[in-house]
């Protein structure tokens, strides 16, 4: 069975739903870093969309105070404390790193996927990636619904930007 994780919210449905649209058996994890464990497919998302993703699925609304909430408080730490955990995929030489952005976009993000595998490619699989799985939302978490000035200077303050450059954003 193929290993898939990413952090909470970060497309890991969507990436479980593309590995078996490819014919291959995995199931939605989050691991933190724990170095290399064989081949591993990993999903990174923008980090200003998890939080929304975050906010939407907990039924919150997606507001300004509520973004800066969530990003200072996430699950137990701050976004960018709980983030580091996980940090370590980014680099991992065995992980294959796949972005939720290009996975949505085309198939393109796919065939990378299947390659990595060794498993053929499958026409028409990119076609079934969009929806039915327990958290995909028509429309896509976008944070530029709400970042206004005081988001963008608590989200510099507080260790964002950095953390869009790790994350390579």
């Amino acid at each position: 069975m193929v290993t898939t994780s990413g952090f909470a919210k970060a497309g890991n449905h969507a990436l479980v739903k593309a590995v078996q649209l490819l014919g291959q058996p995995c199931e939605v994890t989050h691991i933190a870093y724990v170095g290399p464990i064989g081949q591993h497919v990993f999903i990174k998302r923008d980090p200003r969309n998890i939080v929304c993703s975050w906010l939407r699925f907990n039924g919150q609304p997606v507001t300004q105070g509520m973004f800066i909430t969530a990003f200072r408080l996430f699950q137990h730490a701050s976004l960018v404390e709980e983030l580091a955990a996980y940090e370590g995929w980014l680099a991992d030489p065995e992980t294959l790193v796949v972005s939720y952005e290009a996975l949505t976009a085309s198939d393109a993000e796919m065939k990378r996927i299947a390659a990595y595998l060794g498993t053929p490619w499958i026409d028409g699989a990119f076609d079934d990636l969009e929806g039915l799985t327990a958290t995909w939302f028509a429309q896509h978490s976008d944070c530029r619904t709400i970042w206004t000035p005081e988001v963008e200077a608590m989200w510099a303050a507080e260790g964002g930007n950095e953390l869009l450059e790790r994350w390579g954003y």
